[in-house]
């Protein structure tokens, strides 16, 4: 009796190791120059990248200078992009236009941090999750060479199918400890909301991509993750009701503080 509770506490112990992460923060600290790359999960909303830059902003204690851009494909999985051409491509962020059309060329800065994931399933399907795995290592490679810190978000359950969320975080987490990089628990966010809140609806009719409110909690979820600083009381809400963004702004800090402790 003793052998085999012992065998059941090293299995549960193997379990909680094997899905919490074991990087907790940035060498840089601060960054501020982001590329996001993804799907639609991204783009949706006119974009995470724009609350995300927005709540940073709002923050005063993180200063000025910060700039997110974002590579999205719509359908597509980690397999289907080529990092490496974008963090070494001399045209990204090398111009603009202002108010009268003048073309105002910038100077080009190298990217602190790439945020990125893969399809809703490609984690969690067999058929696919040796690509996952195979194309963070393959990305995160590249990005150590030019001095590129890399974190995975951590895709959501579709609305009709909680049960992806802890097939999902194995997996993100996996990846992210065989590389020793960070992933931010987005996905278990969306999961808590969900559970404890129904009133919020964090999804489209579809039930996989996100509402505004969804891409707000996901952006919320990364700026704690990426800061380690909470999100609550950030005065940009995304045209949100204010109470349910101060409630999504405290669900994702809880949550980002117990992913980060091994809870």
């Amino acid at each position: 009796m003793r052998v085999l509770c012992f065998f059941i506490l090293f299995l549960s112990f193997n379990f909680l190791s094997a899905a919490s992460p074991e990087i907790k923060s940035f060498a840089k600290q601060n960054p501020k120059q982001i590329l996001m790359v993804g799907n639609s999960f991204l783009y949706y909303n006119n974009g995470m990248h724009n609350p995300l830059v927005r709540m940073i902003r709002a923050d005063k204690d993180l200063g000025e200078g910060h700039k997110i851009r974002k590579a999205t494909i719509n359908g597509s999985s980690l397999t289907w992009h080529n990092i490496k051409t974008y963090v070494s491509n001399p045209f990204i962020g090398s111009f603009t236009f202002d108010q009268d059309n003048n073309l105002v060329e910038s100077e080009k800065q190298p990217f602190d941090v790439v945020i990125m994931h893969d399809c809703s399933r490609c984690p969690v399907n067999k058929e696919t999750q040796k690509m996952f795995h195979a194309a963070v290592d393959v990305h995160v490679k590249a990005l150590k060479k030019e001095n590129i810190e890399t974190m995975l978000m951590m895709t959501w359950p579709y609305k009709d199918k909680p049960s992806m969320t802890n097939k999902l975080r194995k997996e993100y987490v996996k990846a992210a400890n065989r590389n020793k990089i960070m992933v931010s628990p987005v996905g278990l966010a969306f999961h808590e909301v969900n559970k404890n809140y129904p009133s919020i609806n964090l999804y489209t009719k579809d039930l996989r991509h996100p509402s505004s409110a969804g891409t707000y909690l996901a952006a919320a979820v990364l700026f704690g993750s990426i800061y380690n600083k909470s999100p609550e009381g950030n005065s940009y809400i995304f045209g949100l009701d204010l109470e349910e963004a101060e409630t999504l702004q405290k669900i994702a800090w809880q949550v980002t503080q117990n992913f980060y402790k091994g809870k």
